[in-house]
């Protein structure tokens, strides 16, 4: 017996076909056909929902006479029913789909996506990924016609969707019809536009299968085969109107895809943050004053990381990246953090290069660590000088490669390891850098040239704790047949013993695991411990992006600190030597909300990186807080005096223009201005109570870095992630030690995660303080709860 699943489905017969209601139940193998649907008088219909519904068993040769009465009863099909009916349809959508390709460093084609016309005026709507943040891009119309890129008007990174400008001159473009919100009803009949694999002019059909939450965002579920090429393009009905925007396939199944559904591009199509294309095209680009790229692949650079994705064009994929950095006369050092997304990939240095094909190379490859003389484009011109395994390197972690140069020889060392020396003198002179491999996607970090790079080092202390961890001593793979076949002769109980010893294991792994966290961010939360007792005026800038380093050890503060000093000098150059305060507050809301199109964050607006000020910088959306952070700190740079008001559910700005004017900012809003009766619409919006002047005090620069933890521990808590809540609870009680529910909150997190030692220490600091506002006798009873599982 089969069921078919409630929906709508077409079963062909020689040259009829009929509509099976949902619920009906087959046993023939009728074969499943895209062929338009066939009418069935109202007799048969009910009949078969009567069957459907009742799920009546059926066998082979009733259900082929059910099958072929209810042909006997159907209403011939019509002409319009014919199945190269989609011709009239795909030749009305086809001259508003266009053909986006993404460049190459070098000017070679990275990528093919779709966008189709939704406004004669000139927008174009594509996924996020297809334009590939950074890269220069080209649109094409369906009739090969190029056309002129103006800026980027919208883009949201969480929702994958972007709208281009282009200029319409000497172009009729027909936009496409959006179908109404929510109107995509499971089972419907649909089309796709698209150029998938690179084919260009290509339509698939199938069904809307299911509406689905991915990731947290609302998505339309495809029946139909989705391919590279097709993200970006329209999903349509039978009566041309877009449901949705294709945005990727199933890595299960290839005839399963996924869209975004249109709603969310009438939305940010409401709220466009157009970026010139001049300006775009630079984002992410390597900093071509620091760096030479060679041999193809993408090499982008944001904050203190450096990335390579594609293939290169020298000989295995090989790509280099060579500094301009001038190097030391004699003997030098050249270090750098790598971190692969593919053991079997291989990246890491380039030393003593040419500029060509020549040039060393010590990175790691299929988890061992290589030594390589490169002395030409193809692999018979190359040398494996030497290739090991190190017990020291670290598969899928960052791992600190380094070489030091002398003129007899060549050290190498991984995370402070020496682990090959080589007397190969072939090449003595040349530029360092970056190399990458095959399809490998790096990243780098660190990158340092000097005479003597120090390495960090264990402390005596910590080398002699570390050394007492308990390790088993047993090799299980050396054991023999015959120990297990004694073993065996115990039975279960040996069996037993065993499982113990291994869930043992686990919880000691799973205990490692959160220590090695815990110490990982000691020196952040230290470093709060410490801003917090300074007042200096880099407390706010210092402190909002060592919270974001509690979710990304690997920021670099000083390059994201470097950035926003840049920022404030590029408004700077804008503006005259005599500019007033509003001037250069209209020049810092230019140069954020029309030149670089920061927008605050409205499709997921609870995601962690949206109170990270790096990924604020770098993708140039956050919440209001994080967004108000970014532009006080701008306008103090630019000497304006800029005021945060935590208005109840809403972060804004007051600006003090003078001893009598004050204005408040919006900067959600792309700078919007307020007045007082604004503010008291937000308080109502988010507040039951009414409107209290103290809501529109300055906030101290702890209560606004407090705040931003306190919307992150929301958003763990949504996601009951009892760690990421530990992690910004204790940066909580760095910045306010003397709170009482703070320190009490993190004893609870302590003892919840398992961390019962410190989780004492946390109820013992309280009840040897005891502060007024403490639930002593709820600090008590938490103590003696976790005193009994020590």
């Amino acid at each position: 017996m089969i069921h078919l699943p409630e929906s709508t489905y077409v079963y062909a017969f020689p040259k009829r076909s009929l509509v099976l209601p949902p619920g009906f139940s087959s046993t023939p193998p009728l074969h499943l056909t895209a062929a338009p649907n066939f009418p069935l008088s109202r007799l048969m219909q009910g009949f078969l929902f009567f069957i459907g519904r009742a799920k009546l068993p059926l066998s082979r040769s009733w259900g082929y006479w059910i099958c072929a009465g209810a042909i006997m009863f159907a209403v011939p099909a019509s002409a319009d029913d014919k199945q190269d009916s989609h011709q009239p349809l795909i030749a009305k959508i086809r001259p508003s789909v266009t053909t986006i390709r993404v460049q190459g460093r070098d000017g070679n084609e990275i990528g093919v996506g779709t966008g189709f016309v939704v406004d004669a005026g000139g927008l174009i709507a594509t996924n996020f990924h297809v334009i590939n943040e950074g890269r220069p891009f080209t649109v094409e119309t369906a009739s090969g016609d190029s056309l002129r890129v103006l800026a980027v008007e919208a883009s949201d990174v969480a929702s994958d969707l972007a709208l281009i400008r282009i200029d319409p001159a000497n172009q009729k473009l027909v936009p496409l019809e959006f179908a109404e919100p929510g109107s995509s009803e499971q089972g419907m009949r649909v089309l796709a536009f698209g150029n998938p694999l690179g084919l260009t002019d290509s339509v698939v059909e199938g069904i809307v299968s299911a509406k689905r939450k991915i990731e947290g965002r609302s998505m339309l579920q495809l029946a139909m085969p989705i391919e590279p090429g097709n993200s970006g393009g329209p999903l349509v009905d039978m009566n041309g109107r877009v449901h949705g925007i294709v945005n990727m396939k199933s890595a299960i199944d290839d005839n399963l895809g996924f869209a975004v559904p249109i709603d969310q591009l009438t939305s940010l199509k409401d709220n466009p943050n157009p970026v010139d294309i001049s300006r775009w095209v630079r984002l992410g680009r390597i900093n071509e004053d620091h760096w030479t790229p060679l041999f193809g692949a993408t090499w982008q650079q944001r904050g203190g990381r450096i990335t390579a994705a594609g293939s290169g064009s020298g000989f295995g994929g090989r790509s280099l990246c060579l500094s301009k950095t001038e190097l030391p006369k004699k003997s030098f050092e050249v270090a750098v953090a790598v971190r692969l997304d593919d053991e079997s990939g291989a990246a890491g240095l380039a030393f003593h290069s040419d500029g060509e094909h020549r040039h060393y190379g010590f990175y790691p490859s299929a988890g061992r660590l290589r030594l390589t003389c490169f002395r030409g484009p193809t692999v018979y011109s190359w040398q494996v000088l030497k290739e090991v395994e190190s017990e020291h390197y670290l598969p899928g972690q960052w791992n600190d490669l380094k070489v030091r140069i002398e003129e007899d020889g060549l050290k190498c060392f991984v995370n402070g390891h020496l682990v090959i020396e080589s007397d190969d003198t072939q090449l003595t002179a040349g530029r360092v850098g970056l190399a990458k491999f095959r399809d490998t996607k790096p990243e780098f970090k660190r990158f340092q040239i000097g005479e003597e790079i120090p390495v960090l080092t264990l402390s005596e202390a910590a080398e002699k704790w570390l050394a007492g961890l308990e390790i088993p001593a047993i090799a299980v793979d050396a054991i023999s047949s015959d120990q297990v076949d004694q073993l065996g002769k115990s039975g279960d109980r040996s069996s037993r013993e065993i499982v113990r010893r291994a869930l043992a294991l686990e919880k000691q792994a799973k205990q490692l695991r959160q220590l090695a966290a815990d110490v990982q961010r000691a020196s952040t939360v230290d470093q709060l411990r410490q801003l917090a007792k300074s007042d200096g005026d880099d407390q706010l800038i210092k402190g909002a992006l060592l919270i974001a380093l509690l979710d990304n050890p690997d920021i670099d503060l000083q390059v994201y600190q470097q950035r926003i000093d840049q920022m404030a000098d590029e408004i700077r150059k804008q503006l005259g030597n005599d500019a007033t305060a509003t001037q250069r507050r209209d020049a810092l809301h230019r140069y954020l909300f029309q030149d670089n199109g920061f927008h605050g964050s409205r499709s997921e607006y609870y995601h962690p990186a949206n109170s990270h000020l790096n990924r604020v910088i770098d993708d140039r959306e956050g919440l209001p807080i994080t967004m108000s952070i970014l532009y006080m700190e701008l306008g103090r740079r630019l000497d304006l005096r800029m005021e945060g008001v935590g208005l109840p559910g809403h972060f804004v700005v007051k600006h003090v223009i003078d001893e009598d004017r004050e204005q408040l900012v919006d900067v959600f809003e792309r700078g919007k201005l307020l007045d007082r009766s604004d503010a008291s619409k937000i308080v109502a919006m988010h507040s039951r109570g009414p409107f209290d002047e103290e809501y529109l005090r300055a906030q101290t620069n702890i209560e606004i870095l407090t705040r931003v933890l306190n919307n992150l521990i929301g958003v763990a808590g949504r996601a009951n992630d009892g760690e990421a809540m530990l992690r910004y609870c204790d940066a909580m009680v760095a910045l306010n030690p003397e709170v009482t529910r703070f320190r009490l909150m993190r004893a609870q997190l302590r003892g919840m995660t398992g961390r019962v030692t410190t989780a004492i220490e946390d109820l013992d600091w309280l009840l040897e303080k005891n502060p007024p506002d403490l639930d002593r006798e709820l600090a008590e009873h938490m103590r003696g709860s976790l005193e009994s599982r020590r």
